[in-house]
């Protein structure tokens, strides 16, 4: 999957910086293997307009909670950021296997990106016109939140990730499957 990312990243950041002078931030550290969470990680992340997340079923995972911390910062900048019942949000999902997965509170709230019939192991995803046509997309999203936050005055010195209980707890919620309808409950055998 690394490869994914890196080519999905490179494709992306090529296509932003035709739209707007900014870069595109992507966590090597943990990538690499390390779970190390550092202020520079924490700065980045309440620096960063809009943040991509590659959605795959281990994505929320109480055991490595990475990606749960992550998501659950940038939860909190984007309410922080946009008026409540804003049309556009600043999380964007990329489903790269099993939408169904996708926890329901982000499946029925923001639109996704369906990356589900690309596979990791292609050779050159960019070559790909479908892929291409699909991150152009993706820029063009993330650089118009980028037009519209560009007057926003953002404070990040004393900015720090969610602990990773916290990240543990909310990854045990939106893996959870959602409760039955009344009545309709299946018996346990």
């Amino acid at each position: 999957m690394t490869r994914f990312v890196e080519e999905f990243s490179d494709v992306l950041a090529s296509e932003l910086a035709m739209l707007v002078e900014l870069e595109v931030y992507r966590d090597v550290l943990r990538i690499q293997g390390g779970d190390f969470y550092n202020e520079a990680l924490a700065r980045s992340l309440c620096e960063s307009v809009c943040m991509v997340m590659i959605f795959t079923p281990t994505y929320f995972s109480e055991a490595h909670p990475y990606c749960t911390r992550e998501y659950a910062a940038m939860k909190e900048i984007e309410a922080r950021r946009l008026e409540p019942g804003a049309e556009h949000r600043l999380i964007i999902p990329v489903v790269l296997r099993n939408f169904d997965q996708l926890p329901d509170e982000i499946r029925s709230t923001r639109q996704v990106y369906k990356f589900e019939q690309y596979f990791t192991c292609d050779p050159r995803l960019s070559k790909n016109k479908s892929f291409a046509k699909e991150i152009a997309g993706l820029a063009q999203y993330v650089a118009a939140r980028c037009r519209e936050l560009r007057e926003l005055q953002v404070d990040c010195s004393g900015y720090s990730m969610p602990d990773e209980e916290a990240a543990r707890t909310l990854a045990a919620r939106l893996t959870s499957p959602p409760p039955g309808f009344p009545g309709r409950e299946v018996p346990r055998g």
